[in-house]
């Protein structure tokens, strides 16, 4: 042990150099980055990692834009093979269901003898003759009936089947509207025996007819076999076809009856409905509408059936049942169920029904500019409705002027004696002349004679009981024969509501002014919105002094016949009875507004106003 006054030799403490702070990261990038924040001089080492670093992530940007625009490209095709893949199946779909919905005609080549193919009429061109007669008869086959509503409804798909070889494009089609869809195919075969040809034809598996020649007309076999499957396979077409064929009228009722069984109600309304025009056609108007009857209780909106039954109402004098069902029909919305372009011509004959009703001259003018765009077939309904017109204007010229020329679809006869009706109501309206007993002569002796045996004829026989006879009463009351005038209106039906106003002017003309009352108030009665028999009651009364119920007349009159010129003139007649100059002044300048023409009415006004 030392001794504590031992001196010691003191230890030295040796400095050694602090070492450089160690990075916080092994990735090169960072320590370099660390380097140029620190505000040091940047090695050159670190600059060069940091270039590099740049260069790598200016390579990974493009990269990325690269796969962004690959990625787009992709979705793109993908997109695209998508819209393709729909494209296909949604083909594939249509035309499935075009087949399901295909309903053709199918003629297969005919087969013939040698001699016939040798002379360039082989099989093919047969078909070909024989789709080209149907196409003919379609074509002139003019209808209201829309052509989706048929059963069969081939429209413009008539084709001759052509065999093919191979899975070309139309054998796929063909395969696939048998399969799906519906055809109907005609085959047959011509022979000759005796020298005589002789053509099969048959629809579908139906049993074939043979038609024969005995002069060998192809022909006439052609247009006899391309009948046949019109029959067959559109009933009512070929019933609307042979209706319109002069001389054939009388063949549509023994077609379109059978149809009235039809398991489909859309067959048998049309069937009815086809049976009511029918009807009206031969002028048995109560049978007609037996048959509108029974469309309209199939389907009570039935457009054409409820035009051919107003038809037939009006037929038989139900004018106020006419122009009810004139006017319910107006009313419908238009259907699918009608072709377009002849209901909107129906439509317009059928304004003219309700002008005439109504005594709307204003609305029979646009009936008639209607009827003038409508199809030829519509002429006589355009006429007519021109005339109607002049008649409620009472303006005789129009009808003076008229003359119906003949045509083939026209006897000379029913022509005669239509053009002998229009003379005698223009001069009706003219009043008591010589002229009139000549008009009156002329129609008599054109209603006496015996009428030709067609389906105009027998109209005429059912209509002039309603339309003929009232008329010809009248022109006797005006020429003061009213023995004949009661005579001949007491074969007029009881429920025909002109008929009954007639048998009430000619008891006033016979001084019998309670039955002529009596005869106004069933007008009335029958005809409750219809105005004529309202003005006839009010100049009876007014002719009686009876001035009040007179008034409450010509106002309802003038009310349900606004656009007509009869009410206010014989209204007119009865104030001034009374003395009411002005009022009645002011009802005849009204009343010439409406029928400028009007002799009678331009008269009295002209005595009204002279006698002030």
């Amino acid at each position: 042990m030392a001794d504590a006054d031992q001196v010691v030799p003191k230890r030295t403490r040796v400095r050694t150099a602090k070492p450089p702070p160690q990075p916080s990261t092994p990735d090169p990038t960072e320590i370099a980055m660390a380097a140029a924040a620190s505000g040091k001089p940047l090695p050159e080492v670190a600059r060069r990692v940091l270039e590099e670093q740049a260069r790598f992530l200016s390579a990974q940007c493009a990269e990325l834009r690269l796969r962004r625009i690959g990625e787009g490209v992709r979705a793109a095709l993908w997109a695209i093979l998508a819209i393709a893949a729909l494209a296909v199946v949604g083909l594939i779909v249509a035309v499935v269901v075009r087949a399901t919905r295909t309903d053709a005609l199918i003629v297969q080549s005919f087969r013939v003898p040698p001699s016939l193919a040798a002379k360039g009429l082989t099989g093919e061109v047969l078909a070909t003759q024989v789709l080209d007669r149907l196409a003919d008869m379609q074509g002139r086959t003019e209808s209201v009936r829309a052509a989706s509503t048929y059963a069969n409804n081939w429209e413009d798909d008539l084709k001759i089947d052509i065999p093919n070889t191979g899975a070309t494009t139309s054998e796929v089609w063909k395969l696939l509207r048998g399969w799906l869809g519906k055809e109907t195919r005609i085959s047959g075969e011509v022979i000759e025996v005796d020298g005589k040809l002789a053509l099969t034809a048959r629809v579908g598996s139906s049993p074939g007819q043979r038609f024969v020649s005995p002069a060998g007309k192809l022909d006439d076999l052609v247009s006899q076999a391309a009948e046949l499957i019109y029959r067959q396979t559109q009933p009512y077409r070929y019933a609307v076809f042979v209706a319109r064929t002069p001389g054939r009228e009388g063949e549509r009722f023994s077609i379109l009856k059978p149809l009235t069984a039809h398991p489909s109600p859309i067959e048998r309304k049309w069937a009815y409905s086809g049976l009511t025009y029918d009807r009206n056609l031969f002028g048995d108007f109560r049978a007609a509408l037996a048959m509108g009857r029974r469309a309209l209780a199939i389907d009570p909106k039935m457009v054409p059936a409820i035009a051919n039954t107003a038809y037939a109402h009006r037929a038989l004098g139900h004018e106020q049942a006419s122009l009810d069902m004139n006017l319910f029909r107006k009313g419908l919305p238009k259907s699918s169920e009608y072709d377009p372009v002849i209901e909107a011509a129906n439509a317009c004959g059928h304004d003219a029904d309700i002008g005439v009703a109504m005594r709307d001259p204003t609305l029979l003018d646009r009936a008639a500019a209607c009827l003038e765009s409508a199809p030829s077939s519509y002429a006589v309904e355009l006429v007519m409705a021109r005339l109607s017109a002049a008649l409620v204007r009472n303006d005789p010229e129009p009808l003076l002027r008229y003359r119906q020329s003949p045509s083939a679809d026209v006897p000379e006869d029913v022509v005669a004696r239509n053009n002998a009706r229009t003379q005698l109501s223009g001069e009706v309206i003219r009043g008591p002349s010589p002229r009139l007993t000549l008009a009156l002569a002329e129609f008599t002796r054109m209603a006496e004679l015996p009428a030709s045996a067609g389906p105009l004829a027998l109209f005429h026989r059912g209509w002039a009981p309603v339309e003929d006879w009232p008329l010809q009463a009248r022109a006797m009351v005006l020429l003061g024969r009213n023995a004949e005038a009661a005579a001949l209106i007491a074969r007029t039906p009881r429920d025909c509501y002109e008929c009954v106003r007639v048998r009430g002017l000619v008891a006033e003309a016979g001084g019998d002014a309670i039955g002529a009352q009596r005869w106004f108030a069933e007008a009335v009665r029958q005809g409750p919105r219809l105005a004529p028999a309202y003005i006839d009651w009010a100049r009876l009364l007014a002719r009686h002094r009876r001035f009040g119920g007179a008034e409450a007349r010509f106002t309802k009159a003038a009310r349900l016949s606004p656009n007509w010129a009869d009410p206010l003139k014989y209204w007119g007649d009865s104030l001034a009875a009374q003395g009411k100059r002005a009022e009645a002044l002011e009802r005849y300048d009204a009343a010439l507004k409406l029928a400028p023409k009007w002799l009678e009415l331009r008269q009295a006004r002209q005595r009204l106003a002279g006698s002030a």
